[in-house]
């Protein structure tokens, strides 16, 4: 096994026990259809940190020319799927039971969501820094902008309780998501 191979081991499980919280939830509220209040964007934003991690994921694998590793490099490594699951777990009540009312949950929950959501531009940042300067630069200055974009709406998500205002940033986040992957991530090489 490599030092990629068995650091990514711990990594991936943290970032499925993050998908399985999301996919457990939506499936639950399958289940008690009609005997849930839910929420479209509450629906949004789970389908939104389902496709952040599964983005994390994939881009982890970025990691794997990596040959020396230390234990704080690997703690780096690990705490945007942290991120990413406690904020899956914020999404979904436990247990999800009938009668949940998904929107007062999310409303409840929407300040650690995105607080959360605004340690990961910057996590993000220090991770595409430390695979190198070239690498860093080589991101454009879009890169920099969409980061900075993404952190101070997730502190004005924080902010507020108004619905329109997570709807709107719930969109933009996937439309944004959906076209970094078209761009970016075609292969795994």
């Amino acid at each position: 096994m490599t030092p990629f191979e068995y650091i990514s081991l711990l990594t991936s499980i943290v970032i499925a026990l993050g998908i399985t919280r999301v996919l457990s939830g939506i499936g639950k509220i399958v289940q008690l259809r009609g005997r849930v209040r839910v929420s479209w964007v509450h629906l949004l934003w789970s389908g939104d940190a389902l496709l952040w991690l599964l983005l994390n994921w994939w881009i982890l694998y970025r990691w794997h020319t990596t040959e020396r590793w230390t234990f704080f490099l690997f703690l780096f490594v690990l705490i945007s799927p942290v991120i990413a699951f406690l904020m899956a777990v914020l999404l979904f009540p436990e247990p999800l039971k009938a009668g949940t009312d998904l929107k007062a949950h999310f409303s409840d929950n929407h300040r650690w969501f995105f607080c959360l959501g605004a340690l990961l531009p910057v996590v993000d940042a220090a991770d595409t820094m430390l695979k190198g300067w070239e690498h860093f630069l080589a991101q454009g200055p879009l890169y920099m902008a969409t980061g900075s974009i993404f952190f101070v709406l997730c502190l004005v998500a924080a902010a507020v309780k108004k619905e329109f205002i997570h709807a709107a940033f719930g969109i933009l986040f996937l439309v944004y998501m959906l076209v970094f992957i078209s761009i970016n991530l075609k292969v795994l090489s």
